[in-house]
C-alpha cells in the first residue's frame, strides 16, 4: 500500500493550524456585547472585563449616535463613570450636541470638559447637565453666547442644594461678552476655584473687590482637554456622523422641542491682544484659614502687567 504524498500530508496540517479556535472568555464577552439591550445592569463586574464588553460592543456599533445609543451607553456609565469618559472635547461640534444631547448627558464622572465655541446660549438644555458634574475640575465655556443668567445656571444648584462641580479649578467664560462682574462674583462659592479666563467679557475688574487679582498670561488656553476614557472613538464617530449626516442643518430637534438659536453676540466691541489671557486669579488671603491649592499652568507671566491691561479695552462704539 503506497503511502500518501508527503505534499497533502503537509497541506492537511497547515488547514488544520490554520483554524483557531476561541477561548470562552472572547465567546461570552462578544454575546454579552452583542445582547446588551438583555443586561440591566453590570454592577460586581471587573473593571477590566467591562472595557473589554464595551471595547467590542463599539466594534458592534452598538453606541451608533444613528441609533440613540444613550441607553446602552448609560449601562457602563452608571457603574464605570470615570472609565467610560473621564476629558471631553466637543469644541465647536454645537450640531453633534444639539443632534443629540442625550447622549452626552450620559457622561456623569467628567473631570475635564471644552464646548467652547458652540454657541449655547442662556437657556440650553446641557448647562443643567454641566452645573450637576461633581468631578469636574476643569471646564471651558468659551465663545457661548452666554450672559449672567447663563451663568447662573452654573453656580445656582450648588448654591441652594450643594449639588454640582464642588471641585471646580479653572474656569474659561472668556468671549462671552454679556458676562459682567455681577455673575463671576457668585462663583466664589465653588471654594477650590482658582483661575477663570474673562477675555473678552463685561467684567468690571475695579469692581470685584479683594477677592480675586487680575494677571495677564501669556498663553492661548489655560487648559488643554482632550478625549479620554473608553468612550473616546465612539465620540468621535458621533462627530463625523452628524457631520456627515447633517451637512446643512436648519431645525435641530431634541426631546420632541425644537431648541431655539442663540444670539451670537458682537465680539469687535473688545481689543484682543494675541496671545494674551485675562485671568482672575483668587486671593489665598481672602479665603478660609483651610489652605487652597495652587493651580499652575504652562503659561508665562508678563512683567508689565499694567501695560497688558491697558490694551484690553472696550472700543467706543460710533454713535
Amino acid at each position: 500500500m503506497e503511502r500518501p504524498p508527503k505534499a497533502a500530508k503537509t497541506e492537511k496540517f497547515t488547514q488544520q493550524e490554520e483554524k483557531v479556535l476561541e477561548s470562552l472568555y472572547k465567546l461570552c464577552i462578544q454575546y454579552i456585547a452583542t445582547n446588551l439591550h438583555m443586561v440591566e445592569s453590570f454592577r460586581g463586574f471587573p473593571e477590566l472585563v467591562a472595557a473589554d464588553i464595551f471595547k467590542e460592543a463599539d466594534k458592534l456599533s452598538k453606541f451608533d449616535i444613528l441609533t440613540q445609543p444613550h441607553r446602552n451607553m448609560k449601562l457602563f456609565c452608571e457603574i464605570y463613570p470615570n472609565n467610560v469618559l473621564s476629558s471631553l472635547n466637543i469644541s465647536s461640534c454645537y450640531v453633534g450636541l444639539n443632534y443629540s444631547v442625550e447622549c452626552f448627558e450620559t457622561f456623569s464622572g467628567l473631570h475635564s470638559l471644552d464646548v467652547s465655541s458652540c454657541f449655547l446660549g442662556d437657556h440650553h438644555e446641557f448647562l443643567s447637565h454641566i452645573a450637576h458634574l461633581k468631578c469636574l475640575i476643569n471646564l471651558n465655556l468659551r465663545k457661548n453666547s452666554l450672559s449672567d443668567k447663563g451663568v447662573r445656571s452654573l453656580y445656582a444648584p450648588f448654591t441652594l442644594f450643594k449639588r454640582g462641580p464642588e471641585h471646580l479649578k479653572v474656569l474659561d467664560i472668556s468671549e462671552n461678552g454679556c458676562i459682567s462682574e455681577k455673575s463671576v462674583k457668585k462663583l466664589k462659592c465653588f471654594k477650590n476655584l482658582q483661575k477663570i479666563d474673562i477675555t473678552g467679557t463685561s467684567v468690571k475688574v475695579k469692581e470685584m473687590g479683594s477677592e480675586w487679582r487680575l494677571c495677564p498670561e501669556k498663553t492661548d488656553s489655560l487648559m488643554s482637554i482632550t478625549n479620554e476614557g473608553w468612550a473616546s472613538e465612539a465620540v468621535q464617530k458621533w462627530e463625523i456622523t452628524v457631520r456627515n449626516s447633517i451637512p446643512n442643518p436648519t431645525f435641530v430637534f431634541s426631546r420632541g422641542i425644537t431648541r431655539s438659536t442663540a444670539v451670537v453676540q458682537d465680539t469687535n466691541a473688545v481689543s484682543f491682544v494675541p496671545g494674551y489671557r485675562l485671568t482672575l486669579h483668587r486671593n489665598p488671603q481672602t479665603e478660609s484659614d483651610t489652605p487652597q491649592e495652587t493651580v499652575t499652568t504652562n503659561s508665562e507671566q508678563d512683567d508689565s502687567t499694567d501695560s497688558i491691561i491697558d490694551l484690553y479695552k472696550v472700543k467706543d462704539k460710533p454713535s
